[in-house]
């Protein structure tokens, strides 16, 4: 589908790019080295799947087709990840801080069913998951709209997420639906929709490339700043607009020779495919080398320049690895399976 010159395929390399730079700034939060920044990669790719979540209704997918993308593309590698932190907690919980092998725990892990594990942290057994399960309360949302009237799909998910925050936020008596839908993060997708509406009516300023690179990096430093202040904002205010703002300049550079030609912008763009299983995976290494390398072999000191390097570039590798070897592969071979199974009835 087209707007104008535009193709809504999804194949932006400019969104990959950000997704690579997202993943790379939260590994880098949880190394825990000073200056200690990088958590709002989590809102950088929370607007951008709204963003992708709104291409995706303007190609007109069907309501089954998008359970069908949305279910094979995250479940597969984060239920392994997941059982591997169970039977992990089974038979080295000396490895782990506080998580311990609870089936039930595991169970609301799994299916996604936010709870209050060990440690009294709103997150699943694989810890960095906290955010799939907004993740796919996104997508049900988006899911019901399509279902309902795809047409004004932007009105009926604002008013799911508004109502949730408001009724299960913040008037529920349950301190799990308080804890998870009172968070003002939900509504960084409806920043990334309202970014996929200015891209696809093309409203973006008259401003030249560099510009926009200038935009792009002060969004990001900005970010970066806030969180290094510690001021007393919520996370939404603090790096929704900016997250917003960030993504819109990137994407502006979409057709610059940069991004279409560089061995640099390529190289960065693998990064981002492989982006949700180095998301997914890259706390194995960072905690991997900080408990085994560090403490036990003293071996790398996690918290020095090349420590960091090497976390980095090991955290990237893994996870390049595991989306070429299970996580691409396993969506695949799912979205096949289901995709078969809906067109024989």
């Amino acid at each position: 589908m087209s707007y104008g010159s535009i193709q809504f395929n999804g194949n932006l390399k400019t969104l990959q790019l950000l997704r690579a730079l997202a993943a790379a700034s939260v590994v880098y939060y949880h190394i825990g080295v000073i200056p200690v920044f990088g958590s709002f990669g989590v809102d950088i790719f929370f607007v951008i799947s709204g963003f992708v979540m709104a291409m995706v209704v303007s190609n007109g997918q069907t309501p089954a087709a998008f359970a069908i993308n949305r279910v094979t593309r995250i479940v597969p590698l984060y239920w392994i990840l997941t059982t591997c932190v169970f039977i992990l907690a089974a038979i080295r919980p000396d490895l782990l801080n506080s998580t311990t092998a609870n089936l039930a725990n595991y169970l609301k892990s799994v299916l996604f069913i936010p709870y209050f594990k060990e440690n009294g942290a709103l997150a699943p057994m694989l810890a960095v998951g906290w955010t799939l399960n907004y993740e796919m309360f996104f997508y049900f949302c988006i899911w019901l709209a399509i279902i309902f009237y795809r047409k004004f799909y932007i009105v009926i998910v604002s008013t799911l997420i508004a109502a949730s925050f408001l009724l299960l936020g913040n008037l529920s008596s349950g301190s799990v639906l308080n804890g998870f839908f009172g968070k003002a993060i939900i509504f960084e997708f409806l920043l990334g929709i309202v970014a996929f509406k200015i891209y696809q009516g093309k409203l973006f300023p008259k401003l030249n490339n560099f510009t926009f690179m200038a935009i792009a990096v002060l969004s990001f430093g900005c970010m970066a700043y806030l969180e290094l202040r510690k001021y007393n904002l919520d996370r939404f205010v603090a790096y929704g607009p900016l997250s917003m703002t960030l993504l819109l300049s990137v994407i502006a550079l979409e057709k610059t020779d940069f991004i279409k030609n560089s061995t640099l912008a390529s190289w960065l763009a693998v990064m981002g495919d492989a982006s949700y299983a180095t998301y997914l995976s890259h706390f194995y290494v960072v905690e991997g080398i900080r408990k085994i390398g560090f403490q036990k072999l003293d071996i790398i000191n996690p918290y020095s320049p090349l420590g960091v390097v090497i976390i980095l570039f090991l955290s990237l590798l893994v996870g390049q690895i595991l989306y070429i070897v299970l996580d691409k592969p396993l969506s695949q071979f799912f979205k096949k399976k289901l995709q078969s199974k809906i067109n024989q009835q």
